[in-house]
């Protein structure tokens, strides 16, 4: 009884998420990346314009291959870059060079202007510091995919077709 419980509690609290997603594909990979309606998407146009757009996907159109991107209708042919978090565990260690290369130069300054500390070595310790804060700032930055012969777009709809054999009408069910 405890486990018909929990499979209806886990049923009911897990993001039940819809059918239709945009796959952002790589060339001669397995792996893609799933995006769903409501997750925002960061893009830019083709063309000449220098603009990125930060729009929600309201909803996703297969048949037409137009995503509703708060509810204005982009062809995914229009769309020329994406940008992209980079994966978890680069982001977990640019949180920690940035958190270094912040905090090490906090200590530089204290120990060099408060504590007049001459064993300090400031310059190799400041540049240290800002190599440390550069590398996380890169790996933070999200990830600007080129969409073409590398990258590319697509969507995919999950449909359950109608059954070959139709259900018996209801009065043979009894």
């Amino acid at each position: 009884m405890r486990y018909l419980i929990l499979f209806i509690c886990i049923a009911l609290l897990s993001p039940a998420f819809g059918q239709k997603m945009l796959l952002i594909e790589k060339a001669n990979r397995a792996r893609t990346t799933k995006m769903y309606v409501g997750e925002t998407l960061h893009f830019r146009l083709k063309g000449k314009e220098n603009y990125w757009y930060t729009r929600t996907i309201t909803d996703i159109l297969p048949e037409s291959n137009t995503l509703l991107l708060d509810n204005f209708p982009v062809k995914l042919d229009s769309i020329g870059m994406l940008k992209v978090s980079r994966r978890q565990v680069w982001r977990l260690f640019g949180a920690s060079f940035f958190t270094l290369g912040a905090s090490l130069a906090l200590a530089t300054t204290v120990g060099k202007v408060i504590y007049q500390d001459e064993n300090v070595d400031a310059p190799k310790l400041y540049a240290l510091s800002a190599v440390s804060l550069g590398a996380g700032w890169f790996m933070l930055s999200p990830r600007k995919l080129k969409l073409g012969e590398k990258f590319r777009l697509r969507i995919i709809e999950i449909k359950f077709p109608d059954p070959i054999i139709p259900p018996p009408p209801d009065d043979l069910r009894h």
